[in-house]
Protein backbone atom coordinates (compact mmCIF):
# COMPACT_ATOMS: atom_id res chain seq x y z
CA UNK A 1 0.00 0.00 0.00
CA UNK A 2 1.43 3.17 -0.65
CA UNK A 3 1.86 5.87 1.76
CA UNK A 4 -1.27 7.98 2.29
CA UNK A 5 0.43 11.45 2.14
CA UNK A 6 1.17 14.14 -0.13
CA UNK A 7 4.79 13.93 -1.17
CA UNK A 8 7.07 16.33 -3.86
CA UNK A 9 8.84 13.91 -5.93
CA UNK A 10 12.00 14.75 -7.82
CA UNK A 11 14.78 13.76 -10.48
CA UNK A 12 18.22 13.76 -9.26
CA UNK A 13 19.06 16.86 -11.02
CA UNK A 14 16.37 19.67 -10.56
CA UNK A 15 17.84 21.40 -13.74
CA UNK A 16 16.03 19.16 -16.20
CA UNK A 17 12.80 19.91 -14.46
CA UNK A 18 12.94 23.75 -14.64
CA UNK A 19 11.27 26.26 -16.22
CA UNK A 20 13.91 27.41 -18.90
CA UNK A 21 13.24 30.76 -18.80
CA UNK A 22 12.73 31.46 -15.20
CA UNK A 23 15.82 32.37 -12.73
CA UNK A 24 16.37 32.27 -9.49
CA UNK A 25 18.89 35.12 -8.68
CA UNK A 26 20.89 35.69 -5.42
CA UNK A 27 22.52 38.55 -4.58
CA UNK A 28 26.04 37.76 -2.17
CA UNK A 29 24.36 40.31 0.62
CA UNK A 30 20.85 40.28 1.29
CA UNK A 31 20.07 43.57 -0.19
CA UNK A 32 18.88 43.40 -3.98
CA UNK A 33 18.98 46.80 -4.61
CA UNK A 34 17.33 49.40 -7.39
CA UNK A 35 20.99 49.72 -8.65
CA UNK A 36 21.54 45.80 -9.29
CA UNK A 37 17.94 45.81 -10.59
CA UNK A 38 18.79 47.47 -13.33
CA UNK A 39 21.98 46.06 -13.98
CA UNK A 40 19.73 42.59 -14.42
CA UNK A 41 17.43 43.94 -16.86
CA UNK A 42 20.39 45.71 -18.74
CA UNK A 43 21.61 41.80 -18.94
CA UNK A 44 18.55 40.76 -20.93
CA UNK A 45 16.67 39.74 -17.83
CA UNK A 46 12.85 40.42 -16.58
CA UNK A 47 12.04 40.82 -12.78
CA UNK A 48 8.68 39.30 -12.50
CA UNK A 49 9.26 39.43 -8.60
CA UNK A 50 11.95 41.15 -6.53
CA UNK A 51 12.79 40.71 -2.26
CA UNK A 52 15.20 43.61 -1.71
CA UNK A 53 15.79 42.26 2.31
CA UNK A 54 16.42 39.07 1.01
CA UNK A 55 18.66 40.00 -2.03
CA UNK A 56 16.45 37.17 -4.13
CA UNK A 57 15.02 38.10 -7.28
CA UNK A 58 12.65 35.50 -9.88
CA UNK A 59 13.65 36.69 -13.22
CA UNK A 60 13.03 35.56 -16.90
CA UNK A 61 15.50 35.84 -19.38
CA UNK A 62 16.92 33.41 -22.35
CA UNK A 63 19.11 30.66 -22.49
CA UNK A 64 22.45 32.89 -22.17
CA UNK A 65 21.11 35.38 -18.86
CA UNK A 66 22.34 32.67 -16.17
CA UNK A 67 26.03 33.25 -17.60
CA UNK A 68 25.62 37.42 -17.67
CA UNK A 69 24.12 37.11 -14.52
CA UNK A 70 26.68 35.70 -13.05
CA UNK A 71 29.08 37.89 -14.28
CA UNK A 72 27.76 40.83 -12.12
CA UNK A 73 30.07 41.35 -8.86
CA UNK A 74 27.44 41.56 -7.01
CA UNK A 75 25.01 38.29 -7.99
CA UNK A 76 25.70 35.47 -6.05
CA UNK A 77 24.43 32.94 -8.22
CA UNK A 78 21.19 32.72 -10.77
CA UNK A 79 19.49 29.11 -11.02
CA UNK A 80 17.33 27.74 -13.37
CA UNK A 81 13.96 27.76 -11.27
CA UNK A 82 12.90 24.13 -10.30
CA UNK A 83 9.62 22.53 -10.75
CA UNK A 84 8.77 19.87 -8.28
CA UNK A 85 6.28 17.03 -8.87
CA UNK A 86 4.36 15.62 -6.12
CA UNK A 87 2.09 12.50 -5.71
CA UNK A 88 -1.57 12.81 -5.17
CA UNK A 89 -2.04 10.93 -1.57
CA UNK A 90 -4.91 7.97 -1.32
CA UNK A 91 -7.44 8.44 0.80
CA UNK A 92 -10.82 7.27 2.65
CA UNK A 93 -13.75 9.31 2.29
CA UNK A 94 -16.46 8.93 4.83
CA UNK A 95 -19.80 9.20 4.34
CA UNK A 96 -21.19 12.52 5.78
CA UNK A 97 -24.65 10.94 7.41
CA UNK A 98 -22.87 9.18 10.06
CA UNK A 99 -23.25 10.54 13.85
CA UNK A 100 -21.36 10.57 16.79
CA UNK A 101 -21.33 13.04 20.06
CA UNK A 102 -18.22 14.21 20.33
CA UNK A 103 -17.27 14.23 24.36
CA UNK A 104 -16.32 17.40 25.99
CA UNK A 105 -16.04 19.94 23.02
CA UNK A 106 -19.60 21.86 23.78
CA UNK A 107 -21.30 21.35 20.27
CA UNK A 108 -22.06 18.34 18.40
CA UNK A 109 -19.75 18.36 16.02
CA UNK A 110 -20.33 14.91 14.08
CA UNK A 111 -17.30 13.54 13.41
CA UNK A 112 -15.28 14.53 16.60
CA UNK A 113 -15.59 10.73 17.89
CA UNK A 114 -12.87 9.86 15.23
CA UNK A 115 -10.24 12.30 16.16
CA UNK A 116 -7.85 10.72 18.21
CA UNK A 117 -5.05 12.71 17.56
CA UNK A 118 -7.10 15.23 19.60
CA UNK A 119 -6.81 12.80 22.56
CA UNK A 120 -3.40 12.00 21.68
CA UNK A 121 -2.37 15.90 22.08
CA UNK A 122 -4.79 16.68 25.17
CA UNK A 123 -6.82 19.09 22.93
CA UNK A 124 -9.65 19.21 24.64
CA UNK A 125 -7.69 19.29 27.97
CA UNK A 126 -6.46 22.96 26.66
CA UNK A 127 -9.97 24.23 25.21
CA UNK A 128 -11.47 23.41 29.07
CA UNK A 129 -8.82 25.88 29.92
CA UNK A 130 -10.15 28.53 27.48
CA UNK A 131 -7.68 28.44 25.10
CA UNK A 132 -9.33 27.91 21.51
CA UNK A 133 -6.44 29.85 18.99
CA UNK A 134 -8.30 33.36 18.82
CA UNK A 135 -6.31 35.68 18.22
CA UNK A 136 -3.80 33.36 15.98
CA UNK A 137 -3.40 33.66 12.14
CA UNK A 138 -2.12 30.41 10.40
CA UNK A 139 -0.94 30.48 6.36
CA UNK A 140 -1.57 26.61 4.97
CA UNK A 141 0.80 26.67 1.89
CA UNK A 142 -0.42 23.58 0.11
CA UNK A 143 -2.88 22.66 -2.94
CA UNK A 144 -5.44 25.29 -2.44
CA UNK A 145 -8.39 25.04 -0.63
CA UNK A 146 -12.24 24.33 -0.56
CA UNK A 147 -13.42 27.61 0.13
CA UNK A 148 -17.22 26.88 0.48
CA UNK A 149 -16.88 24.04 2.83
CA UNK A 150 -18.97 24.41 5.81
CA UNK A 151 -15.89 23.30 8.20
CA UNK A 152 -13.36 26.15 7.03
CA UNK A 153 -15.16 28.92 5.40
CA UNK A 154 -15.81 29.94 9.32
CA UNK A 155 -12.41 30.86 10.08
CA UNK A 156 -10.77 30.96 6.53
CA UNK A 157 -9.95 34.69 5.99
CA UNK A 158 -11.01 34.73 2.29
CA UNK A 159 -9.77 38.21 1.48
CA UNK A 160 -5.68 36.96 2.31
CA UNK A 161 -6.09 33.64 0.04
CA UNK A 162 -3.43 33.62 -2.24
CA UNK A 163 -2.15 31.79 -5.38
CA UNK A 164 1.26 31.17 -6.23
CA UNK A 165 0.29 28.28 -9.21
CA UNK A 166 -0.01 30.23 -12.50
CA UNK A 167 -3.85 29.82 -14.05
CA UNK A 168 -5.05 28.28 -11.02
CA UNK A 169 -7.05 30.56 -8.05
CA UNK A 170 -6.52 29.40 -4.33
CA UNK A 171 -10.06 28.03 -4.19
CA UNK A 172 -10.02 24.75 -5.52
CA UNK A 173 -12.43 23.63 -8.45
CA UNK A 174 -11.75 19.86 -8.79
CA UNK A 175 -13.77 17.51 -6.40
CA UNK A 176 -11.15 14.86 -5.87
CA UNK A 177 -9.49 14.14 -2.31
CA UNK A 178 -8.13 18.52 -1.60
CA UNK A 179 -4.98 17.75 0.71
CA UNK A 180 -4.77 21.97 1.45
CA UNK A 181 -8.39 21.37 2.30
CA UNK A 182 -7.34 18.45 4.95
CA UNK A 183 -4.69 19.80 6.63
CA UNK A 184 -6.53 23.29 7.15
CA UNK A 185 -9.43 21.50 8.80
CA UNK A 186 -6.27 19.82 11.38
CA UNK A 187 -5.64 23.43 12.30
CA UNK A 188 -8.35 24.59 12.29
CA UNK A 189 -12.03 23.64 11.22
CA UNK A 190 -14.57 25.42 14.08
CA UNK A 191 -16.37 23.93 17.00
CA UNK A 192 -19.75 24.70 15.28
CA UNK A 193 -21.54 21.28 15.64
CA UNK A 194 -20.56 20.17 11.81
CA UNK A 195 -17.88 17.11 11.00
CA UNK A 196 -14.92 17.75 12.62
CA UNK A 197 -13.09 19.83 15.11
CA UNK A 198 -9.30 21.86 14.92
CA UNK A 199 -7.01 21.87 16.92
CA UNK A 200 -7.00 25.87 17.41
CA UNK A 201 -10.91 25.86 16.54
CA UNK A 202 -10.92 29.95 17.02
CA UNK A 203 -7.34 30.63 15.22
CA UNK A 204 -8.08 31.95 11.59
CA UNK A 205 -6.28 31.04 8.70
CA UNK A 206 -5.57 31.55 4.91
CA UNK A 207 -4.72 29.49 2.33
CA UNK A 208 -1.49 30.23 -0.37
CA UNK A 209 -1.72 27.84 -2.91
CA UNK A 210 1.72 26.59 -4.11
CA UNK A 211 0.82 22.94 -5.84
CA UNK A 212 -1.53 22.53 -8.33
CA UNK A 213 -4.76 20.69 -7.95
CA UNK A 214 -4.26 19.55 -11.21
CA UNK A 215 -0.76 18.65 -12.40
CA UNK A 216 0.33 18.23 -9.00
CA UNK A 217 3.22 20.53 -9.84
CA UNK A 218 4.30 23.50 -7.86
CA UNK A 219 8.46 25.13 -7.96
CA UNK A 220 10.86 26.61 -5.52
CA UNK A 221 9.68 30.77 -6.87
CA UNK A 222 6.47 29.89 -5.68
CA UNK A 223 7.20 28.37 -2.71
CA UNK A 224 9.57 30.96 -1.98
CA UNK A 225 7.22 33.85 -2.64
CA UNK A 226 4.13 32.19 -0.26
CA UNK A 227 6.46 32.12 2.60
CA UNK A 228 7.35 35.59 1.82
CA UNK A 229 3.05 36.97 1.18
CA UNK A 230 2.16 34.53 4.57
CA UNK A 231 4.67 36.91 6.44
CA UNK A 232 4.01 40.25 4.82
CA UNK A 233 0.31 39.60 5.55
CA UNK A 234 0.03 38.81 9.56
CA UNK A 235 0.49 35.03 9.70
CA UNK A 236 1.96 34.12 13.24
CA UNK A 237 2.67 30.67 12.05
CA UNK A 238 3.46 28.62 8.12
CA UNK A 239 2.57 25.42 7.69
CA UNK A 240 4.21 23.49 4.99
CA UNK A 241 2.95 19.90 4.75
CA UNK A 242 5.24 19.59 1.46
CA UNK A 243 8.18 16.82 1.59
CA UNK A 244 10.70 16.14 -1.32
CA UNK A 245 10.48 12.36 -1.71
CA UNK A 246 13.74 10.99 -1.03
CA UNK A 247 15.49 13.98 -0.22
CA UNK A 248 17.33 16.00 -2.21
CA UNK A 249 20.83 15.53 -3.64
CA UNK A 250 23.39 18.48 -2.87
CA UNK A 251 24.08 19.26 -6.26
CA UNK A 252 25.30 22.90 -6.39
CA UNK A 253 22.24 24.00 -8.55
CA UNK A 254 20.28 22.41 -5.61
CA UNK A 255 21.99 24.09 -2.88
CA UNK A 256 21.18 27.42 -4.37
CA UNK A 257 17.73 26.87 -4.79
CA UNK A 258 17.32 25.76 -1.13
CA UNK A 259 19.58 28.85 -0.36
CA UNK A 260 16.96 31.10 -1.84
CA UNK A 261 13.82 29.53 0.44
CA UNK A 262 15.87 29.63 3.35
CA UNK A 263 16.56 33.39 3.03
CA UNK A 264 12.55 33.29 2.77
CA UNK A 265 12.33 31.36 6.18
CA UNK A 266 14.71 33.41 7.51
CA UNK A 267 13.10 36.50 6.55
CA UNK A 268 9.69 35.05 7.65
CA UNK A 269 10.88 34.31 11.37
CA UNK A 270 12.19 38.57 11.11
CA UNK A 271 8.63 39.04 10.90
CA UNK A 272 7.62 36.86 13.73
CA UNK A 273 6.58 33.94 11.96
CA UNK A 274 7.14 30.17 13.19
CA UNK A 275 7.34 28.43 10.21
CA UNK A 276 6.17 24.30 10.51
CA UNK A 277 7.12 21.59 7.85
CA UNK A 278 6.21 17.78 7.27
CA UNK A 279 9.17 15.68 7.80
CA UNK A 280 8.27 13.80 4.86
CA UNK A 281 7.17 10.07 4.33
CA UNK A 282 10.45 7.34 2.73
CA UNK A 283 10.99 5.85 6.59
CA UNK A 284 14.94 7.67 5.49
CA UNK A 285 17.38 7.83 9.01
CA UNK A 286 18.38 11.46 8.34
CA UNK A 287 21.65 11.01 10.74
CA UNK A 288 22.79 8.48 8.51
CA UNK A 289 21.49 7.80 5.44
CA UNK A 290 23.54 9.30 2.68
CA UNK A 291 23.95 9.75 -0.71
CA UNK A 292 26.55 8.02 -3.27
CA UNK A 293 29.13 10.44 -2.83
CA UNK A 294 29.10 10.16 1.11
CA UNK A 295 27.14 13.69 1.72
CA UNK A 296 24.12 14.02 3.84
CA UNK A 297 20.59 13.76 1.88
CA UNK A 298 18.72 16.92 2.35
CA UNK A 299 14.71 16.87 3.42
CA UNK A 300 13.11 20.06 1.88
CA UNK A 301 11.73 21.95 3.45
CA UNK A 302 12.10 20.57 7.03
CA UNK A 303 15.56 20.01 6.89
CA UNK A 304 16.02 24.05 6.87
CA UNK A 305 17.08 25.90 9.56
CA UNK A 306 14.13 27.61 11.72
CA UNK A 307 11.97 25.21 10.59
CA UNK A 308 9.78 22.79 12.53
CA UNK A 309 10.42 19.31 11.15
CA UNK A 310 7.74 17.00 12.15
CA UNK A 311 7.57 13.33 11.96
CA UNK A 312 4.64 11.34 12.44
CA UNK A 313 3.20 9.10 15.29
CA UNK A 314 0.00 6.99 15.00
CA UNK A 315 -2.33 4.62 17.08
CA UNK A 316 -2.00 0.32 15.82
CA UNK A 317 -5.62 -0.62 15.80
CA UNK A 318 -7.28 2.39 17.74
CA UNK A 319 -11.07 1.00 15.88
CA UNK A 320 -10.00 -2.28 18.06
CA UNK A 321 -9.09 -1.06 21.01
CA UNK A 322 -9.64 2.59 21.67
CA UNK A 323 -7.14 2.69 24.38
CA UNK A 324 -4.18 1.53 22.51
CA UNK A 325 -0.74 3.90 22.06
CA UNK A 326 -1.53 6.73 20.34
CA UNK A 327 1.91 7.63 20.13
CA UNK A 328 3.81 5.02 18.14
CA UNK A 329 6.22 5.92 15.24
CA UNK A 330 4.73 5.66 12.31
CA UNK A 331 5.68 3.05 9.95
CA UNK A 332 6.88 5.30 6.33
CA UNK A 333 7.83 8.71 8.81
CA UNK A 334 11.52 10.16 8.05
CA UNK A 335 13.15 10.63 11.07
CA UNK A 336 16.66 11.50 13.00
CA UNK A 337 17.73 14.21 15.63
CA UNK A 338 19.37 15.96 13.14
CA UNK A 339 16.09 16.67 11.44
CA UNK A 340 12.89 15.80 13.96
CA UNK A 341 11.98 18.67 16.32
CA UNK A 342 8.34 17.59 17.20
CA UNK A 343 6.63 14.59 16.68
CA UNK A 344 2.41 14.94 15.96
CA UNK A 345 -0.36 12.95 15.08
CA UNK A 346 0.06 11.72 11.35
CA UNK A 347 -1.99 8.50 11.61
CA UNK A 348 -0.71 5.04 9.68
CA UNK A 349 -2.29 2.43 7.50
CA UNK A 350 -0.34 -0.93 8.70
CA UNK A 351 -2.37 -2.67 10.86
CA UNK A 352 -2.32 -6.29 9.44
CA UNK A 353 -5.48 -8.06 8.37
CA UNK A 354 -8.72 -6.50 6.73
CA UNK A 355 -10.97 -7.03 9.27
CA UNK A 356 -13.99 -4.71 9.63
CA UNK A 357 -14.30 -2.09 13.11
CA UNK A 358 -17.50 0.00 13.72
CA UNK A 359 -16.53 3.31 15.68
CA UNK A 360 -19.64 5.71 16.42
CA UNK A 361 -21.63 3.86 13.74
CA UNK A 362 -19.44 3.76 11.32
CA UNK A 363 -18.03 0.58 9.56
CA UNK A 364 -14.70 0.27 7.48
CA UNK A 365 -11.44 -1.87 7.72
CA UNK A 366 -10.06 -1.53 11.56
CA UNK A 367 -6.72 0.29 9.65
CA UNK A 368 -8.57 3.02 8.52
CA UNK A 369 -9.56 4.31 12.03
CA UNK A 370 -5.78 4.70 12.74
CA UNK A 371 -5.54 7.50 9.82
CA UNK A 372 -6.88 11.27 10.19
CA UNK A 373 -10.20 12.58 9.40
CA UNK A 374 -10.54 15.82 7.74
CA UNK A 375 -12.11 17.75 5.59
CA UNK A 376 -11.09 16.85 1.87
CA UNK A 377 -13.04 18.71 -1.00
CA UNK A 378 -15.60 21.18 -1.58
CA UNK A 379 -18.37 19.31 -1.33
CA UNK A 380 -19.73 18.65 2.38
CA UNK A 381 -17.39 15.49 2.58
CA UNK A 382 -14.44 14.27 5.09
CA UNK A 383 -11.93 11.96 4.18
CA UNK A 384 -9.42 9.64 6.24
CA UNK A 385 -5.36 10.20 5.30
CA UNK A 386 -2.08 9.75 6.59
CA UNK A 387 1.06 10.76 6.61
CA UNK A 388 3.37 13.70 7.89
CA UNK A 389 1.47 16.20 6.30
CA UNK A 390 -1.57 15.33 8.91
CA UNK A 391 0.81 15.71 11.88
CA UNK A 392 2.38 18.77 11.13
CA UNK A 393 -0.69 20.90 11.14
CA UNK A 394 -1.51 18.79 14.68
CA UNK A 395 1.71 20.97 15.50
CA UNK A 396 0.81 24.33 14.10
CA UNK A 397 -2.32 24.02 15.39
CA UNK A 398 -0.61 23.61 19.15
CA UNK A 399 1.38 26.32 18.34
CA UNK A 400 -1.48 28.74 17.27
CA UNK A 401 -3.37 27.65 20.59
CA UNK A 402 0.14 29.10 22.35
CA UNK A 403 -0.17 32.42 20.34
CA UNK A 404 -3.60 32.62 20.87
CA UNK A 405 -2.88 32.37 24.94
CA UNK A 406 -0.28 34.89 24.34
CA UNK A 407 -2.48 37.32 22.38
CA UNK A 408 -0.22 37.06 18.66
CA UNK A 409 2.74 38.74 20.36
CA UNK A 410 5.10 35.44 20.27
CA UNK A 411 8.29 35.13 18.50
CA UNK A 412 9.03 32.12 16.95
CA UNK A 413 11.95 31.65 19.38
CA UNK A 414 9.34 31.83 21.87
CA UNK A 415 6.66 29.48 20.35
CA UNK A 416 9.02 27.07 20.22
CA UNK A 417 10.41 27.05 23.43
CA UNK A 418 6.81 26.29 24.69
CA UNK A 419 6.15 23.75 22.17
CA UNK A 420 9.16 21.59 23.74
CA UNK A 421 8.34 22.57 27.26
CA UNK A 422 5.08 21.45 26.89
CA UNK A 423 5.69 18.35 25.08
CA UNK A 424 5.13 14.89 26.03
CA UNK A 425 9.07 12.98 26.66
CA UNK A 426 8.16 9.75 24.38
CA UNK A 427 11.65 7.78 25.16
CA UNK A 428 15.50 8.12 25.05
CA UNK A 429 17.39 6.46 22.12
CA UNK A 430 16.24 4.80 19.66
CA UNK A 431 12.80 6.24 19.92
CA UNK A 432 14.40 9.71 20.38
CA UNK A 433 15.22 9.42 16.88
CA UNK A 434 11.32 10.05 15.77
CA UNK A 435 10.63 12.42 19.12
CA UNK A 436 13.78 14.45 19.39
CA UNK A 437 12.24 17.08 21.72
CA UNK A 438 8.91 15.23 22.66
CA UNK A 439 5.42 14.46 21.27
CA UNK A 440 3.50 17.95 21.15
CA UNK A 441 1.09 18.08 23.75
CA UNK A 442 -1.82 21.17 23.70
CA UNK A 443 -2.66 21.29 27.36
CA UNK A 444 0.80 21.03 28.76
CA UNK A 445 1.58 23.61 26.22
CA UNK A 446 -0.95 26.35 27.38
CA UNK A 447 -1.78 25.34 30.78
Amino acid sequence: MKVMTLALTMAGLLVGNAHATTYVVQSKTLNFSTALASQIEANGGRITARYPTMGVAIVEGDAGFRARAQSLLAVRSAVPNATLQFDIPESVPLDVGAMANPPNSGDNDTFFNFQWGMDAIDAPEAWALGWRGAGATVAVLDSGLACNHPDLAPNNLAALNASFVPGENACITTTAFNHGSHVAGIIAAPDNGIGTIGVAPQAKFFSVKVLSEVTGSGDFAGILGAIVYASDNGADIINMSLGVSGGIAQSPDNLELIQAVQRAVNYARGKNTTVIASAGNDAIDYDNETNPDGTHQISFPGGLMNVVAVSATAPEGWGVNPATNLDLPASYSNYGRRLIRHAGPGGDFDLPGSANCTVAGVTRPCWVFDMVLSPSTSTNSYSWAAGTSMAAPHVAGVAALIVGKAGGTLSPAQVELRLRAGADDLGPHPQGEFYRHGAVNAYRSVK
